[in-house]
């Protein structure tokens, strides 16, 4: 397997060196302006182990952190710098600073708070800056998307492969966005020490390639993500897709309903599939290929091109041939459509009508639920 190179989050991370050495060097000017020149290296020491502290308070109160945004800084400062002038003006009411010496400790006080407050606003905006739209209502930290909403690909929409199929027909318009994350799941899955797992993990990386080399497609592969970066993958999904104004394609039915339920846009490849069945009416023929008995006494089961069961009465002992069938009826089962049949004996007037007719249009009509035992007895079997 591939070993996961640990992720350092480089803004935050220079901040809080940034704030150490201002704290260290914070306690050498105090030093300095209170005229004790022999303390100014154990008052650097101090002041170091001070800034080390409110760091790994910061550190344990919050958690680790996200990735950092100019903005966040930005107005993390303008928060902080203004909350340490609200704490300077009631600590100089508080006491008595006249005085040369009451100055400079009042100028001690100031840089004080102003340097941990001025930390602590980039800090916790850094990784809180999806909820500062409660705070702030009409500012949010994402960027404006213009034009086609774009449709984001989850793992398991690619492992399908059925997305390969209708973007190679022209169905999306759109672009295709797949998060650098995603892929990065596809190469675990991929490298994954299961026989299974391994096998769709690298058939979800060859379907992402010949979708790439598709021409009438516009791919993406987006570094930035949304969320949190040690969230799970779903719920980086949803916050992408709420963050592009774009729609997330999955065959994931639990992801579906996540979704719905935080009114999020989602397309399900599994309802388009189901959608775009034909539709059988009592009278059309069939003509299909035998593959296992049904559970009536003469009941054969086969299946169309688009995966619909089709029980056919009196075909039992035909397993594994072709027969001509008639439609009886269809019915929606939790497990998808079903279609009742009855197979056409050779030499017919029915049989022999369907040779003579030209082919017909596809059904455009929903067929009315069965009537008969046999096909109900085959409806609760499935």
């Amino acid at each position: 397997m591939t070993p996961e190179t640990p992720t350092f989050d480089i803004p935050l991370l220079t901040l809080r060196a940034m704030f150490f050495l201002s704290a260290a060097g914070l306690g050498l000017y105090l030093a300095r302006i209170g005229d004790v020149a022999n303390l100014e290296f154990p008052a650097l020491l101090i002041g170091g182990m001070i800034g080390l502290l409110v760091i790994f308070v910061d550190m344990a109160a919050v958690g680790r952190s996200s990735i950092s945004t100019v903005s966040a800084i930005v107005f993390g400062l303008l928060i902080g710098f203004l909350a340490s002038q609200l704490f300077i003006g009631i600590v100089s009411l508080m006491g008595d600073f006249a005085g040369e010496n009451g100055k400079r400790q009042l100028n001690g006080i100031r840089l004080c708070l102003t340097l941990i407050f001025c930390y602590l606003g980039p800090s916790y905006l850094l990784r809180t800056k999806g909820d500062l739209r409660f705070v702030v209502p009409y500012v949010e930290f994402r960027r404006q998307v213009s034009g086609p909403s774009a449709l984001i690909l989850d793992t398991s929409a690619i492992i399908d492969g059925r997305i390969v199929d209708l973007a190679r027909v022209g169905v999306f318009e759109v672009p295709l966005v797949v998060p650098r994350y995603v892929v990065e799941e596809l190469q675990r899955i991929a490298d994954s020490h299961d026989k299974n797992r391994r096998v769709r993990g690298r058939r979800g990386l060859d379907k992402l390639k010949v979708l790439q080399g598709l021409p009438s497609v516009e791919l993406e592969f987006p570094q930035a993500g949304y969320g949190e970066t040690d969230d799970e993958v779903d719920r980086r999904l949803i916050e992408s897709a709420r963050a592009r104004a774009g729609k997330l394609v999955t065959v994931d039915l639990n992801l579906q309903k996540v979704c719905e339920l935080e009114g999020v846009p989602v397309l399900n490849l599994n309802e388009i599939a189901r959608a775009s069945r034909a539709i059988y009416i009592p009278g059309d023929r069939l003509s299909l290929r035998i593959v296992k008995p049904g559970e009536g006494s003469k009941q054969g089961v086969g299946y169309l091109d688009d995966g619909t069961m089709v029980v056919v009465e009196g075909a039992r002992k035909f397993k594994g041939k072709q027969v001509q069938a008639v439609v009886t009826s269809s019915i929606q089962s939790n497990a998808g459509r079903m279609v009742f049949a009855k197979r056409l004996e050779p030499g017919s007037p029915e049989a022999r009508q369907e040779e003579q007719a030209p082919a017909s249009d596809p059904p455009a009509k929903e067929a009315a639920k069965p009537g008969e035992d046999g096909e109900e007895k085959a409806a609760e079997g499935a």
